[in-house]
């Protein structure tokens, strides 16, 4: 009897943890009550080709600044993708907008890539006058992949509807940046997302005392799609 009531509770012991082990794994692949992909894509061993080597630095800010995520890149993925700081000479354009279908969390995936650098584009309005550059702010790459079979809208212009956010000392998320508004919008065209090509922009890294989390919202009105949580510097100030 007593070797049949160990038996027993070694078998339930083991349902139960078979149990929980599927349900972690099935937890990898949901999506996140605020949003998020819980499971995010690897691109490490994408190799991005930089012409431009001058020297960068984190950027400082004190207070909430203007967001500016433009493309360095929209594609197919490749092994090796050459990236340009002038978002004016890229592709995958509409003239006309609204023909597109506006992306959520299930056909779309925001990956901020900590295991390489880049630079900070080009200022949106330079873009069509001066002489590609890379801005010296160091930035992450981050990468955005259309998850569905319908061509995405996300953006225009030369920006994406993406802000960065942080938590405060609460715990709470909170904007660090305001989105990117054009003066005037007539007549800027629509950047689109094929089925499975990516786009590429930056994240700056910035230099503070507060040591947070950090995430992107991308947002088309009440449509909100959230990247990765990083680690990260700010000064309390960016939260105002």
């Amino acid at each position: 009897m007593k070797q049949l009531a160990i038996l027993c509770l070694l078998s339930n012991f083991c349902l139960t943890t078979f149990g929980q082990t599927n349900n972690n794994k099935g937890l990898a692949n949901t999506v996140t009550k605020n949003g998020a992909n819980a499971n995010q894509k690897n691109y490490s061993k994408l190799k991005l080709i930089d012409q431009f080597n001058n020297i960068l630095q984190k950027d400082t800010a004190t207070m909430i600044s203007k967001a500016q995520f433009s493309p360095i890149y929209i594609g197919f993925k490749k092994t090796e993708i050459k990236i340009t700081y002038k978002p004016s000479t890229l592709g995958n354009r509409a003239g006309k907008r609204g023909n597109h279908k506006k992306p959520d969390s299930k056909s779309m995936i925001i990956t901020v890539d900590t295991t390489k650098t880049v630079g900070s584009q080009m200022g949106v309005y330079e873009t069509y006058t001066k002489a590609e550059y890379r801005d010296n702010k160091i930035a992450y790459p981050v990468f955005i992949e259309n998850l569905s079979s319908d061509t995405l809208d996300i953006g225009f212009g030369n920006v994406f509807p993406i802000i960065m956010e942080a938590k405060d000392e609460d715990g709470s998320w909170k904007a660090i940046q305001k989105k990117f508004i054009y003066e005037c919008g007539k007549g800027l065209s629509e950047f689109y997302l094929a089925p499975k090509q990516i786009a590429i922009t930056t994240m700056k890294q910035f230099e503070g005392t507060f040591k947070t989390k950090l995430r992107l919202v991308f947002s088309y009105s009440s449509i909100k799609v959230y990247s990765n949580e990083i680690d990260g510097f700010i000064n309390r100030g960016q939260f105002k």
